[in-house]
């Protein structure tokens, strides 16, 4: 099946008259997971361990075995969110689907700080790469988080 591009599902949105019907027809192209289970998911399949996320995004080992937790109800913010995304190396479609998923903001290339991380993103540098770049402009580093 081809996936829908999200403008195709806006215009079908616009122009359904049963959301029931909308929902049913589109169901296999809606996200239906939330951060934890698809950061654990990314975690298995790029065969990493909490630890190692931890290490590469530059936070504690705790606060990731917590955010990570399901029965934790505790989310990441954005700028963690972004961290744990650099430090799994996720490329930027991943990133952005991280940040869908979560309900933040996505990356937004018009915005100073935001084309730093994704230009850190698509150059596969680090947390404390990019947290330099940030630092070297002016703005707050993730680590400020």
């Amino acid at each position: 099946m081809k996936p829908k591009d999200t403008e195709k599902l806006l215009e079908l949105l616009k122009k359904t008259g049963s959301i029931d019907a909308y929902l049913q027809e589109n169901k296999d192209f809606l996200l239906d997971c939330n951060i934890k289970e698809y950061l654990r998911a990314l975690i298995r399949e790029k065969g990493i361990t909490i630890v190692q996320l931890a290490s590469d995004a530059q936070l504690s080992e705790r606060y990731c075995f917590q955010l990570l937790s399901l029965s934790n109800p505790r989310r990441p913010s954005r700028d963690v969110l972004l961290s744990m995304c650099i430090g799994m190396q996720l490329n930027l479609d991943e990133t952005q689907t991280a940040l869908r998923i979560a309900k933040l903001a996505l990356l937004y290339p018009k915005d100073k700080r935001d084309s730093i991380l994704i230009y850190g993103i698509e150059h596969g540098k680090s947390v404390m790469d990019i947290n330099e770049l940030l630092y070297h402009h002016n703005l707050k580093c993730l680590c400020d988080s």
